[in-house]
């Protein structure tokens, strides 16, 4: 749907999405949109439209204005990037991570600096200039899976036949 709503010719797309598994998308849609020429913002609230601490407004303030308004053609999240109502961070979907159940700033990046700091006035400031620009032309979209993957968590003393297990299955690849 999103790859459709690009190649139809919108400049940009938000997503929202309920936190729990945020991260995990938007990942899976920056391996999954390939050559993609504009961005796509993944957006959610850590608290409920309904309570005055509500997030949900200022998050898709921040997405839309970073979809209309930045040169980035990645998928990322954009949600509140500290626990103020000060901006939101437009962070790279294969390098976010939930650090948090309820802050507001729960999505942080890992292993590099967000691509900007969005604010709700228009203003967004680039704090990471390797990301992809807008540019021309068709998104296309590469949707397989492998599903024999497994995650293995390892710990003191861990029985090394589970990796065995995996392998007799025929799995594909472990994550450790």
């Amino acid at each position: 749907a999103v790859a459709k709503e690009i190649n139809d010719g919108s400049e940009g797309v938000i997503v929202t999405h309920g936190t729990d598994t945020l991260h995990y998308t938007a990942a899976a849609l920056s391996f999954m949109l390939k050559n993609l020429p504009v961005p796509v913002a993944l957006v959610g609230s850590q608290r409920s439209s309904d309570r005055g601490s509500s997030d949900a407004v200022m998050n898709v303030s921040c997405a839309a204005n970073f979809v209309a308004n930045s040169d980035v053609a990645e998928v990322c999240i954009v949600m509140h990037g500290n626990i103020n109502d000060d901006y939101c961070l437009a962070i790279r979907g294969t390098k976010a991570r939930k650090m948090h159940t309820s802050r507001r700033d729960a999505f942080r990046p890992i292993d590099e600096m967000p691509i900007a700091r969005v604010f709700t006035n228009g203003r967004i400031e680039i704090l990471n200039k390797t990301h992809k620009k807008v540019c021309d032309g068709k998104v296309t979209v590469d949707a397989k899976f492998e599903p024999k993957i497994e995650l293995v968590y390892v710990h003191p003393f861990m029985d090394p036949e589970i990796i065995d297990f995996y392998i007799d299955k025929g799995y594909k690849g472990l994550v450790i």
